[in-house]
């Protein structure tokens, strides 16, 4: 079996030990336990776990829920809900985060083992399969993952492409035509003239998003639903 770091988020302490205990007589890395959101987002910032266990009911007032849309638009980190009853509501809730699995409660040893190893095995195999994207710079065509894609910005009748490795591609394509290529989940249109990667910003203001330290305006309409995708309301 590989060996993996996991983060437990869990309020039921004797719970959260139990599964430390099984996870370290397989030699995986638990990088912390946590009983909050706060708590959860604080150890995953810093330790960028493998796969995260998690509670759907956990202390505060935000949810496992709320977290786990957290992963999602940060390192996108397969998760498993850890579950008792639940009320269809959050069932239904639980389902649209696409979870990497369902473990109920109480937990068993090889069910834990067998779930976590499945999970990896296809975060894994789909992170080999990642979407990528063909761009023509005038010059030669250029195939790159989306996940390189920093932002896109209007220029007339091109869009200019801001990359990772790359300071930018112009592209002959309406802005509208090209961004509506890009996966809903991961890209976000901050003004009419500017999309992002959720997944590379760091940091916002008033007025500002910032990607890769660049300062990406905010439409006043937009500013509410952006940080509802980033998870911060």
């Amino acid at each position: 079996m590989n060996k993996f770091r996991v983060l437990i988020v869990e309020d039921e302490i004797i719970i959260a030990d139990t599964l430390e205990r099984f996870l370290k007589e397989k030699n995986h890395e638990v990088v912390g336990s946590a009983i909050s959101f706060e708590e959860a987002k604080t150890i995953y910032d810093k330790e960028n776990p493998d796969i995260v266990l998690l509670d759907i009911r956990i202390s505060g007032d935000k949810t496992g829920i709320d977290f786990a849309k957290y992963i999602q638009t940060h390192n996108n980190q397969p998760f498993i809900f850890l579950t008792s009853m639940m009320d269809a509501n959050s069932i239904n809730a639980a389902k649209e985060t696409f979870p990497a699995g369902y473990l109920p409660k109480p937990v068993r040893k090889e069910s834990l083992f067998s779930t976590i190893e499945i999970a990896m095995h296809s975060h894994i195999a789909s992170q080999k399969q990642e979407r990528t994207m063909t761009l023509h710079d005038g010059l030669k065509k250029v195939i790159i993952p989306l996940s390189d894609i920093l932002y896109i910005q209007a220029d007339h009748v091109y869009v200019k492409v801001f990359l990772k490795e790359e300071e930018s591609i112009l592209q002959r394509s309406t802005f509208k035509d090209f961004t509506e290529q890009l996966p809903k989940e991961h890209f976000f249109q901050t003004h009419r003239s500017f999309t992002i990667n959720l997944k590379h910003v760091s940091h916002f203001d008033s007025q500002n998003v910032y990607v890769s330290g660049e300062a990406i305006p905010i439409s006043r309409g937009r500013r509410k639903l952006l940080l509802s995708q980033l998870n911060v309301i």
